[in-house]
């Protein structure tokens, strides 16, 4: 190769390389522009976020005050009454005779039924009897002991004056003991016949169905003429004491609460007829199982809608 296409070779890669240094230049400013514009990483390895210019934003408004739902906890219970019976059958019988039905309002002793009580009347009508004879029989025994003693006295005298002997005297005194025994036992035969004739009184009493207190009847389970069973309810009968809902709290909620401390009591979830309620019974131990303790609390006042049976709400003021 001579001399001249040696240096035509030497330009050409003196113009090649040029180029490419070009090229890397132009590659290198890239590269940095977008190292710049990328968020950059500190020396412990996390990425810092890049700054910004954002619009001034408004303070948040403070955190408003707890609402009835998060200062209050709701729960519900059954509403009962103190003064709410079934009145059942004391004794068998056929039902005779009906004086009330559901919605009468009853007195305390009021009759409410009676079961046919004809036999009994006749039992205790022979009980009867046989007292008053026993008793007249005792009365005669005791006529009998003053006789006795008469003869026990003359006896003695007669000893005195030395004209009779003494067995006279003892078999005087035998008559007196054994009729004064005779008294007790008669005694104690007139007791028995007027406990028998008590007893047949009782069941007597058994045969009328009478109002346990002051109230309404509200259901009445047997028609006329039924046989009635032993343990048979009757009648239900309702008395005008007041509402009172049962419900439970977890334990640690019934810590706030003690008798005498007031919740709100409603027919519905919503609250918005409500009455007011007085804690008065609150279980003192703790249910192992649930983990609740159970609380009873009476109505105030009568509350629209609201019945014994139902499930009220309960609003009860949580612990803080």
């Amino acid at each position: 190769m001579d001399v001249g296409e040696v240096v035509g070779v030497v330009w050409m890669v003196n113009r090649a390389m040029s180029r490419l240094i070009g090229v890397s230049v132009c590659l290198a400013a890239v590269v940095a522009v977008g190292c710049d514009s990328s968020p950059q990483r500190s020396g412990n390895g996390t990425v810092a976020a890049a700054p910004t210019t954002a619009q001034p934003v408004a303070e948040t408004a403070s955190r408003p005050a707890p609402t009835a739902e998060k200062d209050a906890l709701v729960v519900s219970g059954p509403v009962t009454m103190e003064q709410q019976l079934d009145v059942v059958a004391l004794r068998p019988g056929v039902l005779t005779l009906l004086t009330v039905d559901v919605d009468s309002m009853v007195r305390s002793g009021q009759l409410l039924a009676q079961l046919d009580d004809r036999q009994l009347a006749a039992d205790r009508n022979a009980a009867s009897y046989k007292a008053t004879s026993l008793e007249a029989d005792l009365k005669n025994w005791q006529a009998e002991v003053e006789v006795r003693r008469a003869d026990l006295r003359r006896a003695q005298e007669l000893r005195k004056g030395g004209i009779n002997t003494q067995e006279a005297l003892d078999h005087a005194q035998y008559d007196l003991n054994a009729t004064e025994f005779e008294v007790e036992r008669q005694r104690a035969e007139m007791e028995s016949a007027r406990a028998a004739l008590k007893s047949l009184d009782l069941e007597m009493e058994k045969t009328r169905i009478v109002a346990p207190f002051d109230g309404q009847v509200s259901q009445r389970y047997v028609r006329m003429g039924q046989y009635i069973h032993t343990g048979d309810r009757l009648f239900q009968v309702t008395g005008n004491s007041p509402l009172e809902v049962r419900f439970t709290l977890p334990a640690r909620e019934g810590v706030a609460l003690r008798v005498g401390l007031q919740v709100t009591v409603a027919s519905a979830a919503d609250f918005r007829v409500s009455a007011p309620a007085t804690v008065t019974h609150m279980s003192p131990v703790v249910d192992p199982g649930s983990g609740t303790i159970e609380v009873t609390a009476v109505l105030s006042r009568k509350l629209p809608g609201l019945l014994p049976g139902m499930v009220a709400s309960v609003r009860v003021p949580r612990s803080q």
